[in-house]
């Protein structure tokens, strides 16, 4: 019976174990986020609501990559939703941050010159890049092509 337990949780948690580079990736956009947020309060800026509206979004993936070691589903649907509104979003930073007057709006807390808006550029395009890396991610597991699921398999086999 102990044995049985032990065989059903190893399981469970490989499944939630399929989402791991998902919750890092997620929580690096959360403090991101979290950390802009704090500084457009700080300075004043009426966009603070860009950060804040993304935390929201982030949140509800949160909670959906919690409730998955409970009960595993293949299609996190608002990790999907949260990670295609964050690609959109960085997308369309891109254009009001190479204009001055919007990129001292957007990032109060950086001097208005070329080497802060390359940063910015560069964070963006990382920020991009993540987001499709983890939509492709959800993809794979969803239709059961991740490697992790081949594991399990193998480790079910196994064991039975």
């Amino acid at each position: 019976m102990i044995e049985q337990n032990r065989k059903k949780l190893s399981i469970k948690s490989m499944y939630f174990n399929r989402y791991l580079l998902v919750r890092y990736v997620s929580a690096l956009f959360f403090f991101t986020n979290v950390y802009w947020l704090l500084s457009l309060l700080m300075s004043d800026s009426s966009l603070y609501f860009i950060p804040l509206v993304l935390i929201i979004v982030l949140l509800f993936s949160v909670v959906e990559q919690v409730k998955l070691f409970s009960k595993h589903t293949n299609n996190a649907k608002y990790t999907n939703y949260s990670f295609k509104i964050l690609l959109f979003t960085n997308v369309a930073l891109i254009l009001p941050t190479c204009f001055s007057s919007s990129f001292t709006q957007l990032y109060p807390f950086l001097l208005n010159q070329e080497k802060s808006k390359v940063l910015v550029l560069i964070i963006l395009a990382i920020g991009i890049l993540l987001s499709a890396l983890i939509l492709y991610r959800l993809y794979r597991i969803k239709h059961d092509e991740d490697k992790h699921y081949e594991r399990i398999k193998q480790y079910e086999e196994a064991i039975n």
